[in-house]
């Protein structure tokens, strides 16, 4: 009998050890909670109109960013939900804004790109921002949805960041999308980077009818493909090609809004607009499309004290707009796209001291040039408001208010200023006074590739959507008058004061150019005005968890 059982339960342990992997106990669910407070308050005078012409547009305000990810995890499998809350001190206008009737950056006075203020008694019915929505999940290699392929990819499916799906510096992709995504690992060396996006959609329904008679605005879409390369120990090679698909009007990130005279409808209308895409509805026209490609690489290089960091991508593609035919009809007109930029970063450390150099140049539109016939101005697919970030805080976006970006130019969205291009140079240097304590001091002269024509109007700064020129009368896209936009010199330190916790300080100063001056009509007579310098001081507490 004591044999039987001895066997008897060697026999268990053997089988028990064979059993299949379905039979082992399953990872326990992990939860975690990573974010930051901010608390931010900056005040500044001259830019926040967009026209440096008139100097009485100043403010000083505050506000509270509360920025949680919620991440919930079983094994190799997470899912990420990323939220947002931006709210301002005090009421702005003739309401508190809140839910509900309001969208981020549309909100009865309130702060742009707030959810609305905390008025006395702070009890707003403020806005909750979803930004990541988003499973991971491996789908090829051990224990994944596809097993029999022997490399490992992780794949992720919802509202996710762009992160480095697309560039390791941010050129052309950045902030979020809905769509999917995977990222293959062949080699430590080598990886292979797959996203599409889903920037709009058509249901079912919104695609009965002819042309404008649609209700809809069109299936928008964007591919990316990005190998990630290390041939050695230092340096990183990242090419990338990217095809945008666009019906009708599309996202405004991926589409600049530049006034064009020979477009269908009013004196200024844009490139993005329903009068220029087939009119008749919002959404314009979704047989007018639109097809982009880029190619290119993004790199990475250190050696000792050194770094180098170039970009270089070039574009081409078609897009349609309704406008003005050679024999003066109204039609459809197709643009021919083609454009490129280079983008370089140097760098060099020694002790406490980090020296940076930065040179861009994209090429643009002359004032006189038909956009319904040719777009020679570089397109990114989503900057975020980030392009040149941390080397100019009113030219693009220092980082510390960063709701004041591209309130001037919008050239943090659009890298190039208005249809004219770009041309940029930075000069960083930080030194470390000791690790917690930093200071920074940044330089960045600005010019356009084309000149602009300065007898045209400057329309508020409003994010994405913002027009930077308009048409005032016959004298408007003649020609060009001037490339030099100004020259930004910014001081600020970084002082970390206690375990997770950040005090940012930050003054920028703008050296306005003559290309950002403007001209009005007034009584009838064509004016010219002098721009005028700007300036911004930011401070923010910042409390990462």
């Amino acid at each position: 009998m004591r044999r039987f059982l001895v066997k008897a339960l060697f026999t268990f342990v053997v089988l028990a050890m064979l059993a299949p992997s379905v039979f082992a106990q399953a990872p326990a669910p992990k939860v975690t909670i990573t974010g930051l407070f901010d608390q931010i308050t900056s005040g500044g005078r001259n830019f926040y109109d967009g026209d440096l012409t008139r100097g009485s547009d100043r403010e000083w305000y505050a506000r509270t960013r509360f920025r949680p990810d919620f991440t919930f995890e079983v094994g190799r499998v997470k899912a990420v939900l990323g939220l947002e809350i931006d709210l301002m001190y005090g009421q702005a206008g003739a309401n508190d804004g809140g839910f509900p009737g309001n969208n981020s950056s549309t909100n009865s006075g309130c702060k742009v790109n707030s959810n609305g203020c905390l008025d006395l008694n702070t009890d707003v019915g403020g806005m909750i921002e979803i930004k990541w929505i988003y499973t991971e999940f491996p789908l090829t290699g051990k224990d994944s949805l596809l097993p029999f392929i022997p490399v490992e990819t992780m794949a992720r499916a919802g509202g996710q960041p762009f992160g480095r799906l697309a560039n390791y510096k941010i050129v052309y992709a950045n902030g979020d999308f809905a769509g999917v995504s995977a990222v293959t690992t062949f080699t430590p060396t080598l990886t292979t980077n797959l996203a599409y996006a889903i920037i709009e959609d058509e249901l079912a329904g919104g695609n009965r009818g002819l042309g404008v008679a649609k209700v809809t605005r069109g299936e928008d879409y964007a591919l990316i493909v990005s190998p990630e390369i290390t041939p050695y120990k230092g340096l990183d090679l990242k090419p990338l090609f990217s095809w945008f698909h666009a019906d009708g009007v599309t996202a405004s990130g991926s589409r600049h809004h530049v006034v064009n005279r020979r477009f269908a409808g009013g004196a200024n209308t844009t490139t993005n607009s329903g009068a220029s895409l087939g009119g008749g509805n919002a959404a314009g026209d979704p047989t007018f499309h639109e097809d982009r490609y880029t190619i290119g690489f993004d790199a990475r290089w250190r050696s000792g004290p050194f770094g180098f960091e170039p970009t270089v991508y070039y574009q081409w593609g078609q897009r349609d707009h309704m406008a003005v035919r050679t024999d003066g009809s109204v039609g459809k007109v197709e643009a021919d796209m083609s454009s490129w930029i280079v983008d370089l970063i140097g760098s060099f450390a020694t002790g406490p001291l980090l020296l940076e150099a930065r040179v861009a140049y994209s090429p643009g539109n002359k004032a006189r040039d038909n956009l319904a016939r040719s777009v020679r101005y570089f397109q990114p697919l989503d900057e975020d408001g980030n392009y040149w970030n941390g080397w100019a805080a009113l030219l693009a976006n220092g980082g510390i208010d960063y709701f004041n970006s591209n309130l001037l130019t919008n050239m943090g969205r659009h890298i190039g200023y208005d249809r004219y291009g770009r041309a940029a140079l930075g000069f960083k240097a930080t030194y470390s006074i000791t690790p917690a304590l930093a200071l920074y001091a940044w330089v960045s002269p600005n010019w356009t590739a084309e000149k602009v024509d300065t007898d045209t109007g400057a329309a508020p700064g409003t994010g994405a959507s913002a027009v930077s020129r308009t048409t005032l009368d016959d004298q408007s896209w003649v020609e060009g008058d001037s490339r030099y936009i100004g020259t930004e010199v910014d001081l600020g330190l970084t002082w970390r004061f206690a375990p997770n916790v950040a005090f940012d300080l930050q003054g920028a100063y703008l050296f306005a150019g003559d290309a950002l001056g403007t001209a009005e009509v007034l009584s009838g007579v064509h004016t010219r005005r002098e721009p005028k310098d700007a300036y911004m001081v930011a401070a923010r507490v910042r409390f990462a968890f």
